[in-house]
């Protein structure tokens, strides 16, 4: 018996896809976030950080479904990754006491302030200021969000570090969830780019 050599690709990176299950059924969670890797015959897995506490799999992956973690996160701490398909909901007002100006501070004082409250969802007593559903994807290095503008009736696109504070999670006054993924979910992603009526126009 052989062992395969793995080569992998973009060791600094995690990527997110979804598992090639053989045989048997998938589960309900089918994907795989870790390092990418490549065998001799081109195959490409991911070392599965998902199997558990410490443990991890080598998972084989469709690598169509391929998409890299974006470094943010939404207001549930969920990874965002390509593909993914985020709801951003901007706001004024329900902001928690914790909320202060912006200040240069050392490491030590860092260590030292109190968690901030991030939100998924606005809060019951703020109001929505604006909102935009899109699909998460990457341009010339950036992470961007793509959303059908209602005003110019046309796709647009945004960096998403315009809506994030500098610990990579929602910033103050804005509220960001994941509701779901471009390949799990194709009726949601239609929907959200508004697919069909650009087929017909």
């Amino acid at each position: 018996m052989s062992l395969k050599r793995y080569h992998t690709l973009y060791p600094y990176s995690i990527f997110r896809a979804q598992i090639v299950f053989k045989n048997v059924a998938p589960p309900d969670d089918k994907w795989a976030e870790g390092v990418l890797c490549r065998d001799p015959e081109g195959a490409f897995s991911i070392i599965n950080r998902k199997a558990g506490e410490g443990v991890y799999a080598l998972d084989p992956v469709f690598i169509d479904t391929l998409g890299m973690a974006s470094g943010f996160m939404d207001g549930s701490k969920r990874d965002i990754f390509e593909g993914d398909i985020i709801r951003i909901c901007r706001f004024s007002g329900g902001l928690t006491e914790n909320v202060k100006p912006a200040e240069i501070v050392s490491d030590e004082q860092e260590d030292e302030l109190p968690e901030r409250t991030v939100y998924a969802d606005i809060p019951e007593e703020a109001e929505e200021l604006s909102r935009i559903e899109g699909v998460v994807f990457m341009n010339g290095g950036t992470f961007c969000v793509q959303f059908y503008d209602e005003a110019s009736k046309t796709l647009n696109a945004m960096p998403l570090y315009m809506f994030f504070g500098f610990d990579m999670l929602p910033a103050e006054g804005a509220a960001v969830k994941v509701i779901g993924n471009m390949y799990d979910d194709e009726e949601l992603f239609a929907k959200t780019l508004r697919l069909s009526d650009n087929a017909q126009n």
